[in-house]
């Protein structure tokens, strides 16, 4: 019995290695698409009018470490010791990384699902109809005072 890793990588899927892998029972994380994902990300730019403390920060810091260049503020003597200066016009469509590779996204798909499944819950509660509830005496959950145990419930009325 082995982890995802082992099921999921083609490089161990070798027919010299079937002898010591060969009959492993792999279990893996459902794998899935985010529609629109990719094109997302490849429209994401760093904002250039604040320093890394302001706005989007993690944005900020992938720019300058793909394209290793700078956002303001600049290191002391980055300009002088030939440094780039980061323009966010950078084509990122051209970058090879693991950020921007949506095939193979298990752990982002799942947390993405449950994500949906607790708006939908939220979204059924809200709809609720007074005197037509799922609860005890056909009440509905109001939102300002609402229980773990009643989200939970929409998850499983609804699954």
């Amino acid at each position: 019995m082995a982890s995802e890793a082992w099921i999921s990588v083609i490089s161990l899927q070798m027919p010299h290695l079937m002898p010591y892998l060969g009959g492993t029972l792999g279990i893996a994380i459902r794998r899935g698409e985010i529609s629109g994902l990719r094109d997302f990300l490849l429209q994401i730019r760093p904002n250039l009018h604040h320093n890394n403390t302001h706005g989007n920060s993690m944005v900020n810091k992938f720019w300058e470490h793909t394209f290793q260049c700078s956002i303001a503020p600049r290191p002391e003597g980055w300009v002088e010791a030939g440094g780039e200066l980061c323009t966010g016009l950078e084509v990122i469509e051209n970058v090879e990384t693991e950020f921007l590779d949506v095939s193979n996204i298990r752990l982002e798909y799942n947390v993405y699902k449950a994500v949906y499944a607790l708006a939908y819950a939220l979204d059924d509660i809200l709809q609720c109809e007074p005197g037509r509830g799922p609860f005890s005496n056909n009440t509905c959950a109001h939102l300002q005072r609402l229980e773990p145990w009643q989200v939970r419930y929409q998850f499983t009325y609804n699954s």
